[in-house]
């Protein structure tokens, strides 16, 4: 079991995927924003981290960027079923969140199957990449 943070600005599939993952044995809890979801990541210890990439108020790139300055072995899933920025089709949001630090990033739509794998296989990547960095 893991301590997970959603992020996303839709109230209804923060609502799906908060429940798949509580199905998953996590503990989960959720912002409706980039800013909030900062403030909440810096007021609790969780181990993984949802982050949708287009919200408003911050976006989540600059969202999952603050979080891993602040923790280096948080799992971190990047999602997202749009562009961003200048909306043009040559940025591919989800290629800069993996680069800024996100360990899996899903296009939506997705199977929420999908998402929970996505979190067990990112904690398993982080607390492996762990017990080797203690070894």
């Amino acid at each position: 079991m893991a301590r997970v943070l959603v992020i996303d600005d839709d109230q209804l599939f923060v609502k799906l995927m908060v429940h798949a993952l509580k199905q998953r044995g996590h503990e989960v809890e959720f912002a409706l924003d980039g800013i909030a979801g900062v403030r909440m990541f810096a007021a609790s210890a969780f181990d993984a981290v949802v982050c949708d990439i287009v919200m408003p108020e911050q976006e989540g790139v600059q969202t999952i960027k603050q979080i891993r300055l602040a923790r280096s072995d948080v799992a971190i899933v990047a999602i997202s079923g749009g562009l961003s920025f200048s909306h043009s089709a040559n940025i591919d949001v989800l290629e800069i969140a993996g680069k800024l630090g996100a360990d899996i990033t899903l296009k939506k739509p997705f199977q929420l199957s999908e998402l929970s794998s996505a979190v067990e296989t990112a904690l398993s990547a982080r607390r492996g990449a762990a017990a080797c960095a203690r070894a």
